[in-house]
This record gives C-alpha cells, structure tokens and sequence, in this order.
C-alpha cells in the first residue's frame, strides 16, 4: 500500500510513474510501500555455514521443512516445520565428505518418503541420500552417481526430473567450466545411469539451469544460461547474449537452440506462465546486474523477449523464483539480492515495477518459496551466507 498526504499529488504522481514505465520498461516509487511479507517468529534462525536451501516434506507430517546447505561446515542442517512458519532444529544432519553446494528433493526410489540429492563445486559426482520419512536419511549404495569425466569439476546447477518419460526421476546437472549439462537416468530404485548422449553442449559459463515443457508436448526441457564468468571471458562474453534451450526428444536426448537476448551474461533462469495465456515463458537474471529479462513463449518452443524487457529491479538479483506474491492473480518474480530479496510485481501482461524489497541480511544468495504457515500463501525463505542465518518470511 503506498501512503498519500494528498489526493491531487497521489493522482499527480502515479500518472508520471505509469508515463515513466511505458518509456523505460521500468518504475520505481519514491514513496515507501508496505513489505509483502512479515518475518516468523523466530526469524532469522542462526545456521552456521548456511549457503543454500531447499523446502520439502522430509518427515511426512504435512508440514514444509528446511534443508539448508553448510559449505563450510561438510553437512546439511535439517529443520523441522511446525506448520505456523517456526522451524526446530532435527536431531540429526546430513554429514559429507564435501561441502555441499547444489541441493535437490525427490522420490528417487518410489518410497513414498523424499530423497536429498547434493551436488558439490569441485566434484562431478552427485551424492545421494535416502529418506525415512521420518526426517532421517542414509547414503545410498550407489552414491556418489558420476555426471560425467573431465578434469575441470565446477558443478553450478542440480534438478531431479523426469526428463525420459518413465515415471522415475532422473538427475540433471550443469558445469560451469565444461559448458555443458549433463544427465543420468533413474531407475526407480535409487539408481542412476548415464544417459548416453549425455552431456548437452550449452552457453559460456552456465548457472543453475531451469526445467519444464515449454513446447506442450509432454516432455521436460531445459534452459541453460551462460554467465561467462570463466577464464575466457573476454572471448566468452560475445557468446553470452543467449541462453540455450535443450528441447527433450523423449528418449532423454535434447536439440540445442538459441535464445537471444538484449541484454547478456544470463545468470539465473525460471519456466513460468508470466502473462496467464497457459503458455510457457522464461525469466532471468544477469550477472551482477539489475535486470530482469522477460521471454514470453508461443507454447510451441518459440521466445519473444516482452516489450520494456530488460526490467530494473533496482538492484543486483541472483537466484530467482516465480510466484503470485501480492495475490492479484498475476504472476510476479522476487530474486535474492545480497542483503535483500527483490521483488518485482506483474500486470499479468509480461510487464513489471518493482514491488518493495525484503530486507533479509548480508550474503542473501539463495531463496525458495513455498506455504510454510498454512494459510495458502507463498512464503518466503533465504540463506543468509555472511549472517550465516535463514530468514523466514510469511506472505501479508
């Protein structure tokens, strides 16, 4: 809600802004807006060595729980959801041979319990862990699964997903360094095999990928992006005006296509409907910028970046994720951004303003959201790195 001293200047004002943002693709209020969120009690939740996180049933109470990656301390912290936005710390914790960087959940084996697999910086193997459905987990036998060879491990991005049609999850990693991504099928029963035409070449330096059907035909693709952050930057950074969209044949192979961009160095990439016309689009962030770039889909594997994209959140945004926020019905994007979440809100239209921003705490880098309270609303959680915290934030 923007607060008004005066009707006539209220009116005055939201008729320059509405004028700015059709010129610049961008608006920013100089008034202050009430936050959409308010943080749970018990906010922020000291974590040392928090670096990631990632929301899931891991106990089968119904309630959303928090895994939170430890870099520096070798493990994962597992809190414990009390269904009204306040976590416990569990008993237990998931100790590694190797700080954990990416994190992913699924039923990996057909339990009924959800599985933790964990991907490490320095490494090519993903490590996998077995729930109980009590919040207890044990490696599996045949962990860690190799992604692929080579002598330049930089792991940056981690999803389990159908991506073969079987009905078993399968892992799908980045390698920032190789430029590729690479895919391993699931068995059903924990195992996992290398695809056989796995890896998939994509842009310079690629980040944490996204994964959805973009073209309607029922199968999971991929859209990778390309930083070009590596050694090679100034050859790297004319190839980075594009991301890399892997469309799935089926049968777990991909055909590689470009999508331009206006603006380059993508960095952090989501599948969603922006525009409400059940077509797939893609958003992003770029690196160590303020933009956000909005692609909407023609349903058929088809980009158009949105008139006015690249948007300015007004800050730097890195990890990013897609929800109605301010419940409008419209799709609206918030993406960590260092000490804080940004958080743009949409017309439903492809366009967007910048929403209040969340004043998190130092090292903001990862974020999800999920109902963490119960009252159907998109919740916000962070790991704070430099606070070595997670914040909790329940929708208004």
């Amino acid at each position: 809600m923007v607060e008004r001293s005066e009707v006539k200047y209220s009116i005055l004002l939201a008729a320059i802004l509405a004028f700015t943002s059709c010129q610049s693709g961008s608006a920013s209020s100089t008034e202050p807006q009430q936050s959409l969120f308010t943080p749970a009690s018990g906010s922020p939740i000291s974590v040392p060595g928090a670096s990631n996180i990632i929301i899931g049933d891991v106990n089968n109470d119904r309630k959303p729980d928090l895994l939170v990656a430890r870099g520096k301390n070798r493990s994962i912290a597992i809190l414990f959801g009390k269904g009204d936005g306040q976590f416990a710390a569990a008993a237990n914790s998931i100790n590694m041979t190797h700080p954990p960087n990416e994190l992913g959940v699924g039923d990996v084996n057909l339990d009924g319990k959800l599985d933790v697999a964990v991907a490490t910086h320095d490494s090519y193997g993903v490590m996998l862990f077995l729930g109980d459905g009590r919040g207890g987990f044990i490696s599996s036998p045949g962990s860690p699964v190799v992604m692929r060879t080579g002598d330049h491990p930089h792991t940056h991005g981690l999803a389990l997903a159908d991506v073969n049609r079987d009905n078993k999850l399968d892992l799908v990693t980045v390698n920032s360094t190789d430029n590729d991504v690479s895919v391993a099928f699931g068995d059903g029963r924990g195992g996992f095999t290398r695809a056989p035409r796995s890896p998939f070449p994509v842009g310079p330096s690629p980040y944490p990928f996204a994964v959805g059907d973009v073209n309607g035909d029922g199968q999971l693709d991929i859209v990778a992006t390309a930083t070009a952050t590596g050694p090679m930057r100034a050859q790297q950074l004319p190839l980075s005006r594009a991301l890399t969209l892997l469309l799935a044949d089926g049968g777990g192979g991909f055909r590689a296509s470009q999508l331009p961009l206006r603006t380059g160095e993508p960095w952090f990439a989501v599948i969603s409907d922006i525009n409400g016309d059940r077509k797939p689009d893609v958003v992003v962030t770029h690196h160590e910028m303020n933009q956000l770039t909005v692609l909407l889909g023609d349903g058929r594997g088809g980009f158009v970046e949105a008139t006015g994209s690249p948007f300015d959140f007004g800050g730097k945004a890195f990890h990013t994720a897609v929800a109605d926020v301010n419940r409008d019905g419209k799709m609206d994007v918030v993406a960590a951004g260092g000490d804080s979440v940004r958080v743009m809100l949409g017309d439903g239209r492809g366009g967007f303003t910048q929403g209040p921003a969340v004043r998190t705490g130092p090292g903001t880098w990862r974020l999800d959201l999920a109902d963490v309270n119960g009252d159907g609303k998109p919740d916000l959680v962070t790991s704070n790195i430099e606070s070595e915290t997670v914040s909790v934030w329940l929708a208004r």
